[in-house]
């Protein structure tokens, strides 16, 4: 499937790239991705028993004239060889290779709560020095997630930076019962 993905991605970007619409195509797919990411969507997309007209429909009512022809295309192509699950994981991967082409990466940060303007703009300047650019070229997607305990974690560019209670709590847990073996062993 990650092949799969990853030929999808690799034929958007060569049509994006021969058109020279990079950037007008990065703006129209995180447009989609925001859209069908969302659960009744993708609830609604990966019913087996939904079928592809509807499916076709939703993308004509949500998209039409918002997108260009081959970016609507492609996601009839998905409806029709009924690749509905590789929608997302797809534009996902192909809104990175472009981002990568202008030099940017995008982070996605989980967090307990609202984040301030103070705190996001530190989580960007220390993602930036872990990937070696500047502040400017990481883009930061905020989400709340009340079932984080305390805390935020990062996903970008395939890793996790975990820094909630949860994680500290389970590094804690690991460090004692390692301190406990080693002092079982010592005895």
């Amino acid at each position: 499937m990650a092949k799969l993905k990853d030929q999808y991605a690799d034929a958007l970007f060569e049509v994006s790239e021969e058109n020279g619409t990079l950037e007008r195509d990065l703006k129209q797919a995180i447009l989609i991705r925001d859209v069908l990411k969302k659960t009744d969507v993708q609830s609604f997309l990966l019913h087996r028993h939904v079928p592809a007209s509807a499916k076709r429909q939703l993308f004509q009512k949500a998209f039409s004239e918002k997108l260009a022809w081959h970016l609507m295309g492609f996601l009839y192509l998905m409806v029709r060889n009924n690749r509905e699950s590789l929608i997302l994981p797809t534009l996902s991967e192909y809104i990175d290779r472009i981002n990568r082409r202008f030099g940017k990466i995008e982070a996605k940060v989980v967090s307990a709560k609202e984040l301030t303007k103070e705190q996001i703009e530190s989580i960007r300047t220390a993602l930036a020095k872990k990937v070696n650019m500047q502040s400017e070229q990481v883009e930061i997607e905020i989400t709340v997630d009340p079932d984080v305990i305390g805390g935020f974690y990062v996903l970008m560019d395939g890793r996790i930076f975990d820094r909630t209670v949860r994680s500290d709590l389970n590094r804690m847990k690991e460090r004692l019962r390692l301190k406990r073996e080693e002092v079982a062993n010592e005895s």
